[in-house]
């Protein structure tokens, strides 16, 4: 086993999903190679959601609004090459990234691993690649903020167990179509799962998101946090949850990264790539033949139409009847 300790950096912007799925990565090297030294580059508003990672000695924010200003991008090169590293693992094609890297000057530069697999496991392979055969995690461990955990556990302590999380999205969807749920389905099974379990509903979402998520209090027994919290404690709280159900969403991949049991409804999406990874989350696939295209845009409708066939094909009983064959409450 090597014993010489490696300096290692991760580049990874965004988005928050794919930032979730690298961080196997770190994960990987650490199990086989606790002496080395693992930086991860990302977005400054998702560094929070790595603060609490054990297997990161550091996590360096870059400014996207800085994303296409050449001095930016030398300037942060330059620093980043102070560090020494003998190897980057640059996760996108961004030309972006190549100047930082250009101008870090590593001693060896690691692609993406360019297999059709799941997302995690094709950073898996990346990091294989990197360094040879590395133990696979079963599952993602993104760490969480114990002090907001406790925080939430107070906060809800008088609320219904289980504790179901909806999380809609909606706005930040919308560039990539079949991916969000219809609202009125959201209701109905928000309502369902009150009424078969007795449960808490917690509704969550961005600022973005917060006005067209309010019409959620039509759900019985909800708490709506759309708009109203950070990452770290959008984590924190998913943490605490006895159930995650979300479209395709990043959401959805933090939910799985700290442990929750999650079920997913797919559309334009295929689960191969793009599920929860961890053997706690739960697919539900589309009805029609057309599922699965893998397109941002849909064919089948046109604006104002935000709600694609495959995902109307998802009906609320199929997620309650999955709930309950797989005893999920």
């Amino acid at each position: 086993m090597e014993t010489e300790s490696k300096k290692i950096l991760i580049i990874r912007l965004g988005a928050i999903g794919d930032v979730v799925h690298s961080t196997v990565i770190a994960q990987a090297i650490k199990a086989k190679y606790p002496q080395h030294k693992v930086h991860f580059i990302t977005a400054s508003y998702i560094c929070q959601l790595l603060e609490n990672n054990e297997y990161l000695d550091k996590v360096i924010p870059f400014e996207m609004k800085n994303k296409d200003n050449l001095f930016y991008l030398i300037k942060k090169g330059l620093e980043l090459r102070k560090e020494r590293y003998d190897y980057i693992i640059n996760l996108t094609n961004a030309t972006r990234n190549f100047i930082m890297i250009h101008f870090a000057a590593p001693k060896k530069l690691i692609k993406r691993n360019a297999k059709r697999v799941h997302a995690v496991d094709a950073f898996y392979n990346t990091a294989c690649d990197a360094l040879g055969d590395l133990p696979k995690p079963e599952m993602l461990n993104l760490g969480i903020d114990k002090e907001i955990q406790e925080k939430f556990q107070n906060e809800l302590s008088e609320c219904n167990r289980p504790i179901v999380i909806l999380s809609p999205g909606g706005d930040n969807d919308l560039q990539r179509q079949g991916r969000i749920w219809v609202d009125d389905y959201w209701k109905e099974l928000g309502n369902q799962i009150v009424e078969k379990y007795d449960a808490q509903i917690l509704i969550i979402g961005s600022k973005t998101e917060k006005n067209n998520h309010n019409q959620y209090s039509e759900i019985k027994n909800a708490k709506i946090y759309s708009g109203k919290l950070s990452l770290k404690e959008t984590a924190a709280l998913i943490s605490i949850c006895d159930l995650f159900i979300s479209g395709d969403s990043g959401p959805l991949h933090l939910a799985d990264a700290v442990g929750a049991k999650t079920i997913a409804m797919m559309g334009s999406t295929h689960p191969r790539s793009s599920s929860a990874y961890s053997k706690n989350g739960k697919f539900i696939e589309p009805t029609i033949e057309c599922k699965y295209c893998g397109q941002r845009k849909c064919k089948m409708i046109t604006p104002p139409q935000k709600f694609t066939p495959c995902m109307i094909s998802i009906k609320p009983k199929m997620v309650l009847d999955l709930i309950e064959k797989s005893n999920l409450l």
